[in-house]
């Protein structure tokens, strides 16, 4: 799969590790449009305009779930990822801790590598 083609939408409120994480998925290929928040994302989550959101749930892991929630009742595969910290337990969602740079760039390849056998087999 070629991830140059793969749209993300990365909202993040942390200036550092947005930055970061922007500079981790375009040096791997992803067209990364960021978002500081919930709010701004909000506008920016029409059906089928990515091919996968990211969200760090920061200090609020709840809202940041009811978020993920709302794009996947509205786009039922929409692929969402919902980082959170170590300590947060939620219900079960595609989740990850986001303490580890190098788990990001990991789950992602391997979402969209399942995306890509689910497709191949409907076909």
């Amino acid at each position: 799969m070629n991830a140059g083609l793969l749209k993300v939408l990365l909202i993040d409120r942390d200036p550092e590790l947005r930055k970061e994480r922007i500079s981790l998925l375009k040096k791997n290929g992803y067209r990364v449009f960021p978002a500081l928040d919930l709010q701004q994302a909000k506008g920016r989550c029409r059906p089928g305009a990515y091919d996968l959101i990211v969200v760090n749930a920061g200090e609020h892991p709840e809202l940041a779930l009811e978020f993920c929630d709302s794009i996947r009742s509205n786009d039922s595969k929409q692929a969402v990822l919902l980082m959170v910290g170590a300590i947060v337990r939620l219900p079960p969602r595609d989740y990850m801790v986001s303490d580890r740079r190098e788990r990001l760039l990991e789950r992602i390849e391997t979402m969209f590598e399942r995306r890509a056998e689910i497709v191949a087999k409907a076909a």
